[in-house]
C-alpha cells in the first residue's frame, strides 16, 4: 500500500502484501459530538448537517494484513457440509505434492475442516503467487490484521442501555434471562473470577482448559466454571499481530483476559450483578464461551477462523464477534465463508457492523458483510458518567467529558484561573471560538481557555491557546448537551483538555464577564448525565450497504458509552464504545429470543428482530424529521420483548432492491393469533449517500412505494403482498437510497411490522474504478502509476493502483510489444477500493508467469513489454467490454534472467533486442 503524499513514500510501501486479497481493519475509536450547522431540507440537494460527519477526523490507513501470511483455499467442501476426512486429506496431499515439485517455500500453520476447508501458511509474496497457479488450489487470500479495541474507564451504567432494547422489560416482565443459552465470545478472553460473571472475586484464583480438543473450563479442585463452560487462550501472553518480533501465537488453556474488552463484551451479554455496585447484563442466566485472540495487541484473521470452528465443536448456540476486516468483500473471504457456514448449521452469527464510518460509503466490515449474520450497527447510550469540575458560584458540578489526544484533567486540586480568548465574528456568529492566534493575544499566559465550540477544528482552537500559554483547554458545546471531541496528535504534555455543554460554558462565560475569578476543583466524584446524543446512531458506525448490493448492517444496539464488567485488577467496570459494545446487546438478546423459543432457526431470528425494530433520526441532523440511512442503521433499534412477546410477523426481515429505477418484492405476513388483523400500508423513506464515497452528500428521502393499501390477515394463516419499490429519480452517481415499509395494524394494538430496504439508483456498472466523484458532475481520474526497476530486487516492474470503487475482477498483463504475446501476471477476485484518495495499492511483477497449463512459472522472454491494468466493476458482466476499466503502462524493458534492464525503459547497448 502506498499513499499519494508529497514526502517520500519509500517507508509507507509494502510491497509484497497486496497481491491476492488486501483488508484493511476497523480501528475501535469513537469520536462523537456535534457540530453547528443549519439542515437545508429543499429539493433533491444535498442536505448540510447540523453535526460532524465521520469522515472530517479520517486519520491515514495502516498496512492491515500480515506479511508473508496467506490462506489457501480447497475445492471441497467442509466437514458442516458433508466434505468427507478423505476428500480434504487428497487435497492436502497434492498442494503439498504440487509445492515440492514447484520448489516453493511454504510452511504450513493452521488446518482448516470444519467450516472452512484450507490451510494457512508462510510463504513470500512470489511462492503466493506461484500458489494461485496450483491446480490444487482454489483461491490464496492474504491474512488479515484485526485489531485490539482499546478500553476507557469509567463506572457501571449498563441499565440504561437495556432500557433502549426492551431487554430490561424481557427480565423483569417476561421472566426470560437467556437461561440454557451459551454464547460465545471470541475477543480478548474473560476474567473469569469477576462476580458479575460468575467468578468468587478472588483474582489468584486460575481456571483453565481441559486440552486443546476438550475445552472445558476447569477451576484447582476440577470443578467446572459455573458460568463461563468452554474456553482456551490461542495466542499466549505477549502475541501481537502487528508486531515481527512477537506475532507468533503460543496458545495455553488458560483465557484469563488481560486487557478489558472481552470481559467487557461478556458483560454485556451475561453478567448478573453479584451486588450493589455490580451491573446485569441482557441475558443473566446465560452460558459464555471465552475463545481469547487478543493479547497485548492485534491478531489475525487466521486465529479466527480457528476460534470460530472451536465454538462451533463445542456446541455455542450463539457466536459474538466484536471485531471485523474493513474493505473486505465477497463471500468467499474464510471468516466470512466460515459465518455463513454456522448460520447455515443453526448457529446465530453476531457480528459488529464495523467502526469504518470515518471510510465514508460502503465501509461495513467483513465478515458482518455476510450474508446470513446478524450485523450489527452502534448507537449511543441514553445516558452517560462524566466526572466534573466544582465552581464557586454554580450549584451543581460541571460535568467534562475527553477531549481526546489530550491529557485528562486531574482529580484533585485546584485549577488555574480561567479566560477567555477574545470575541470574535465568523460567518455572521459572534463568540469565543479562539479560531484565531489573534484571538489570544491578551490572553494571561498559566490561565486555563474557556473556549467556544465551532468554525474550526478542535485541534486548532487546543494549538492557539496552548501557544499563549493555556495549561489547560476547555471547549463548550455550541449546541445542547455534553461532547466527546478529539484533537487526534496535537495534544501537548502538561496541558489537558476537556469538553463541557453549552449550558455549563454559559454558566461559566457569565461568571468571567461579570468579572469573577473563576477556578475549577478537581474531584474524583462522577455523575450520570443524560446523553444528548442517545439513540442515535454512533459517529464511527460503519456505513453499508454491502458491495454485492446485498443489505446490511441488519439491526441496531447501543453500542457508544456503555459500561461494563472489566478485570478485577484494573477496576472492575469501565465504558467503552464502538459497534464492539452493540453486537454482545444483539447477543444476549438472541439468548433471550431462544429461551422463549428453542426452535428458531438463525434467519428467523434475525427477521424476528428486526420486524419490531425502531428506526432512529438522522444522527446528524436529528430535528429535520428523516430517518437515519436503512443502509447504516438497519432496521433500526432492537426491541427484544416486542420481538418475543410478536404473534405476527413480515419475511423476509429485509430487502436488497439492487440497482436500478424500481424494483418489486412479494413478502409473506403471518398471523398466528387468535383474531383477524388488517394491516395498513406505510412507508418512509431515510436519508441517501450520492456522489463521493469517501465524503459522501446526503440526500433526502426520495423513493417511494407501492401496493395494497390494506391487508387482512386471518387468525393462523399467512397472506403474500407484492410490492413495487421506486428509487427516488434524483440522477446522481454512487447513489445509495433505503427506507421502511411499514405495515400498520388498524386496532392500534397489535406490533407495527416493518421491513428495511436498501438499493442503488441507476446502473452500478457505471461506477469507474480508475477514480472517484469529487462532485457529480466531476468525476477525478486517478489512473495506475507504473515504476519500472522498483526497489523490490525480485522485481522487474510494479504498478500502483487507486480504486474508488471495489473491483470484482483484477487482471495484470505483461505484453510483449513486438509478439504481441500475453502473459498473465496477476488474477484477483473482489479486490478492496482504496480507503481515501490518497492510497494506492502495488502490485509488483517478477518477470515471471505461468507455463502453458502446468503448474510451474518461468520467465517471460527478454524485450520491450507494457503491463496492463484490467479491473471490472463490482457485480459487473466479465463479457460486457464497458464493465471493465484498462490502462496500459509505459513500455519497458525486461532482461534475460539474472540481468537487470535500465531505468530507463530504453534499450541499452549489448542487451538483447526482442525475440
Amino acid at each position: 500500500m502506498t499513499r499519494n503524499t508529497d514526502a517520500d513514500d519509500s517507508t509507507h510501501r509494502f510491497d509484497r502484501r497486496t497481491v491476492m486479497k488486501l483488508a484493511s481493519v476497523a480501528g475501535l475509536e469513537a469520536v462523537f459530538g456535534t457540530v453547528s450547522g443549519t439542515a437545508d431540507t429543499s429539493g433533491p440537494g444535498p442536505i448540510d448537517p447540523d453535526r460532524e460527519p465521520p469522515w472530517d477526523a479520517r486519520e491515514g490507513a495502516p498496512d492491515r494484513w500480515v506479511r508473508d501470511r496467506w490462506f489457501v483455499a480447497f475445492d471441497a467442501e467442509p466437514r458442516a457440509r458433508g466434505g468427507g476426512p478423505s476428500t480434504q486429506a487428497n487435497e492436502r496431499a497434492q498442494f503439498r505434492a504440487d509445492v515440492r515439485a514447484e520448489g516453493l517455500g511454504v510452511t504450513e500453520r493452521h488446518d482448516f475442516t470444519r467450516l472452512w476447508n484450507g490451510l494457512s501458511v508462510t510463504a513470500e509474496f512470489g511462492d503466493a503467487v506461484a500458489m494461485t497457479a496450483l491446480d490444487s488450489v482454489a483461491a490464496v487470500y492474504p491474512v488479515a490484521i484485526v485489531d485490539r479495541p482499546e478500553p476507557a474507564d469509567a463506572s457501571p451504567m449498563l441499565e440504561t442501555a437495556l432500557s433502549m432494547t426492551g431487554a430490561d422489560a424481557a427480565q423483569s416482565e417476561l421472566g426470560f434471562t437467556g437461561d440454557g443459552r451459551s454464547v460465545a465470545v471470541i475477543d480478548t478472553g474473560i476474567d473469569y473470577n469477576h462476580p458479575d460473571l460468575g467468578g468468587s472475586g478472588d483474582g489468584s484464583v486460575v481456571y483453565t482448559a481441559e486440552s486443546e480438543s476438550d475445552r472445558t473450563l476447569t477451576g484447582p479442585a476440577g470443578d467446572v466454571h459455573p458460568r463461563i463452560s468452554h474456553g482456551w487462550d490461542y495466542v499466549g501472553a505477549g502475541y501481537d499481530a502487528g508486531d515481527p518480533g512477537a506475532d507468533e501465537p503460543n496458545p495455553d488453556p488458560d483465557p484469563m483476559d488481560p486487557q478489558g474488552h472481552g470481559t467487557h463484551v461478556s458483560g454485556i451479554v451475561a453478567a448478573d450483578a453479584a451486588g450493589e455496585e455490580g451491573v446485569t447484563g441482557v441475558a443473566p442466566d446465560a452460558t459464555l464461551g471465552a475463545y481469547k485472540i487478543f493479547d497485548t495487541g492485534s491478531s489475525t484473521a487466521e486465529i479466527i477462523v480457528a476460534a470460530m470452528e472451536d465454538a462451533y465443536a463445542d456446541g455455542m448456540d450463539v457466536i459474538n464477534m466484536s471485531l471485523g476486516a474493513s474493505l473486505q468483500w465477497g463471500q468467499a473471504y474464510p471468516t466470512t465463508a466460515a459465518s455463513n457456514e454456522l448460520v447455515s448449521q443453526g448457529v446465530v452469527v453476531v457480528n459488529s457492523a464495523g467502526n469504518e464510518g470515518e471510510m465514508g460509503a460502503w465501509s461495513m466490515s467483513a465478515p458482518a458483510n455476510a450474508h446470513d449474520v446478524i450485523s450489527v450497527a452502534s448507537a449511543e447510550n441514553t445516558h452517560l458518567t462524566a466526572n466534573g469540575f466544582e465552581v464557586d458560584g454554580i450549584d451543581d458540578p460541571v460535568p467534562y467529558l475527553e477531549l481526546s489526544g489530550a491529557e485528562l484533567p486531574p482529580t484533585e486540586g485546584e485549577s488555574a484561573p480561567l479566560a477567555l480568548p477574545a470575541q470574535s465574528e465568523i460567518g455572521g456568529e459572534t463568540g469565543y471560538f479562539g479560531c484565531d492566534p489573534a484571538d489570544f493575544a491578551d490572553f494571561p499566559e498559566g490561565h486555563v481557555a474557556l473556549i467556544q465550540r465551532g468554525h474550526c477544528a478542535f485541534a486548532q482552537k487546543y494549538e492557539n491557546a496552548v501557544a499563549a500559554g493555556a495549561t489547560g483547554v476547555v471547549i463548550f458545546n455550541n449546541v445542547a448537551g455534553l461532547f466527546s471531541g478529539t484533537i487526534a496528535d496535537a495534544g501537548v504534555e502538561g496541558v489537558w483538555g476537556a469538553g463541557i455543554s453549552d449550558t455549563g460554558g454559559a454558566a461559566l462565560v457569565d461568571l468571567l464577564e461579570s468579572g469573577e475569578t473563576v477556578t475549577f476543583d478537581f474531584t474524583e466524584e462522577t455523575f450520570t448525565v443524560p446523553n444528548p446524543n442517545g439513540g442515535l446512531l454512533s459517529s464511527f458506525s460503519s456505513y453499508g450497504q454491502d458491495v454485492e448490493l446485498a443489505f446490511g448492517p441488519s439491526v441496531t444496539a447501543p453500542g457508544g458509552l456503555i459500561t461494563s464488567t472489566y478485570p478485577l485488577a484494573q477496576g472492575g467496570y469501565a465504558m467503552l464504545s464502538g459497534t464492539s459494545m452493540a453486537a454482545p446487546h444483539v447477543a444476549g438478546s438472541v439468548a433471550l429470543l431462544l429461551e422463549a423459543e428453542p426452535d428458531l432457526d438463525p434467519l428467523d431470528v434475525r427477521d424476528r428482530l428486526q420486524n419490531v425494530a425502531e428506526p432512529q433520526p438522522w444522527s446528524l441532523a436529528p430535528d429535520i424529521g428523516a430517518l437515519d440511512h436503512s443502509f447504516r442503521q438497519g432496521a433500526g433499534m432492537i426491541q427484544v420483548d416486542d420481538a418475543i412477546t410478536a404473534d405476527q410477523r413480515v419475511t423476509p426481515g429485509q430487502l436488497s432492491l439492487g440497482d436500478g429505477t424500481a424494483a418489486e418484492a412479494t413478502v409473506t405476513l403471518t398471523n398466528d393469533g387468535e383474531a383477524d388483523i388488517t394491516y395498513e400500508l406505510g412507508h418512509a423513506g431515510s436519508v441517501g449517500t450520492a456522489v463521493n464515497t469517501f465524503s459522501p452528500g446526503f440526500y433526502l428521502p426520495g423513493s417511494s412505494v407501492s401496493g395494497p393499501k390494506t391487508v387482512t390477515v386471518p387468525a393462523g394463516e399467512s397472506v403474500s403482498v407484492d410490492l413495487t419499490i421506486s428509487a427516488p429519480g434524483y440522477g446522481l452517481p454512487n447513489h445509495q437510497y433505503g427506507g421502511y415499509v411499514a405495515f400498520r395494524p388498524t386496532d392500534e394494538v397489535n406490533d407495527v411490522l416493518r421491513i428495511p430496504y436498501s438499493g442503488y439508483e441507476g446502473d452500478y456498472q457505471d461506477l469507474p474504478l480508475l477514480g472517484y466523484y469529487a462532485a457529480a458532475d466531476d468525476f477525478v481520474v486517478q489512473e495506475p502509476r507504473f515504476q519500472e526497476s522498483p526497489d523490490d530486487p525480485d522485481a522487474v516492474a510494479a504498478v500502483e493502483a487507486f480504486f474508488g470503487h471495489y473491483p470484482q475482477e483484477l487482471h495484470v498483463t505483461a505484453v510483449n510489444e513486438r509478439t504481441g504475446q500475453s502473459f498473465t501476471v496477476l488474477e484477483q477476485e473482489y479486490a478492496p477500493r482504496s480507503p481515501d484518495p490518497e492510497t494506492y495499492y502495488e502490485y509488483v511483477w517478477d518477470g515471471r508467469t505461468r507455463a502453458g497449463e502446468s503448474d510451474n512459472r518461468r520467465p517471460v522472454p527478454p524485450g520491450t513489454y507494457t503491463l496492463t491494468v484490467e479491473a471490472l466493476r463490482a457485480l459487473g458482466d466479465p463479457e460486457n467490454p464497458d464493465h471493465w476499466d484498462t490502462w496500459e503502462s509505459p513500455t519497458f524493458r525486461v532482461s534475460p534472467p539474472g540481468k537487470r534492464a535500465p531505468a530507463t525503459g530504453e534499450a541499452a547497448s549489448g542487451l538483447p533486442a526482442d525475440e
